[in-house]
């Protein structure tokens, strides 16, 4: 009883509305857009029909947030170094590295990224669309410092920009591959990209 007393109403409306989103971002990513009817989330989650429509108004109001809180996790968890760390080279693995470990550690949030950057579900997706464009615009972004960072290069010149291009594209190819093959390993697939980067650099003018 005491333990009950002690939470106040908006830590417990907080805290259910991340059970909301944990089970609408759980059965998404596993099962799909349609599959996530407010029924299965009110489910999953074990929080009442009337609260979900009340924090989230609707099916597509709860998969925003959980796009934008999917986005918030994942950039919290890269860090952004402001200077490069000895070669261009080591510079590059590190970044790579760290992106290897936050992407294993939300699969269903990138999962869901690439699925409604390719076909968005059927509804009004222009707030989804602006929300997968503001992700994936920065993480190009990111690239393109640190790409800037480990070679010296302006972030802003065309070359940093393809490079910053080219590495998210091996990202996303490497988590398909990762996701759909049972042997893939992302650490293995995206090893020789720090290597390529600076082949890359040196060989665009």
């Amino acid at each position: 009883m005491a333990s009950r007393a002690a939470v106040t109403p908006n830590r417990r409306g907080m805290k259910s509305r991340e059970l909301v989103l944990d089970a609408a971002e759980r059965v998404m990513a596993t099962e799909g857009f349609e599959a996530a009817t407010l029924a299965r989330v009110v489910a999953e989650s074990g929080i009442p029909m009337s609260s979900v429509y009340h924090y989230y108004g609707s099916k597509d109001g709860i998969l925003l947030a959980v796009m934008d809180r999917g986005a918030e996790r994942f950039f919290a968890d890269v860090p952004d170094p402001d200077r490069r760390v000895e070669t261009a080279d080591e510079h590059l693995r590190q970044v790579v590295e760290t992106a290897i470990t936050t992407l294993e550690r939300h699969p269903n949030f990138l999962r869901l990224l690439l699925v409604y950057a390719i076909q968005p579900p059927p509804s009004d997706a222009a707030d989804l669309d602006a929300v997968v464009g503001r992700v994936r615009e920065r993480a190009l972004g990111r690239l393109r410092k640190q790409i800037s960072i480990a070679f010296d290069d302006d972030s802003r010149n065309a070359r940093t920009d393809q490079l910053a291009r080219f590495a998210l594209a091996a990202f996303d190819g490497a988590f398909v591959a990762w996701q759909t093959d049972p042997g893939a390993k992302l650490g293995r697939l995206l090893a020789p990209l720090p290597a390529a980067l600076v082949a890359a650099h040196r060989g665009l003018k």
